[in-house]
């Protein structure tokens, strides 16, 4: 993507917020989990960008962050509004439980009203992280 179309996301995901909320909806989550396009910006794995939103954490979760205030901004400060987040992409090379922790710092700077946290992403050709795990769980320890 371009940094031109990845200025017209959090526009995007705030006018669905708008909709959602007109059509009587009682909150909406954004979904950044699970090898989705927000979750592909947070992973090293499939995230390569040299721009603003590559590399370090902050940099790979600027859109979300971008997302959450414009959508915020539409749907105002009482609509609640909803993250779900990997806290591993149990993928070799992805989004590990230190970014994930990393992310959650962040998302706690915005408006955000929850923070669901899932796990794992599926793309054919990627090694699992968990194929040598006797259970194929990841456990998110928060200090």
């Amino acid at each position: 993507m371009s940094e031109q179309d990845i200025a017209l996301l959090p526009h995007q995901f705030a006018k669905s917020a708008a909709i959602a909320k007109q059509a009587g909806f009682t909150g909406v989550q954004i979904h950044a989990g699970h090898g989705f396009l927000l979750s592909q910006f947070l992973s090293p794995l499939f995230n390569h960008r040299t721009d603003l939103y590559g590399g370090s954490v902050e940099n790979r979760s600027r859109i979300i962050i971008e997302v959450i205030a414009e959508v915020r901004s539409t749907v105002g400060g009482t609509f609640p509004i909803g993250i779900k987040i990997n806290c591993s992409d149990q993928l070799e090379g992805g989004l590990t439980q230190e970014d994930a922790l990393e992310v959650i710092s962040l998302l706690n700077t915005t408006s955000i009203d929850l923070i669901e946290i899932s796990g794992g992403s599926y793309f054919p050709g990627a090694k699992s992280s968990s194929d040598s795990a006797s259970n194929g769980r990841t456990s998110l320890i928060f200090q």
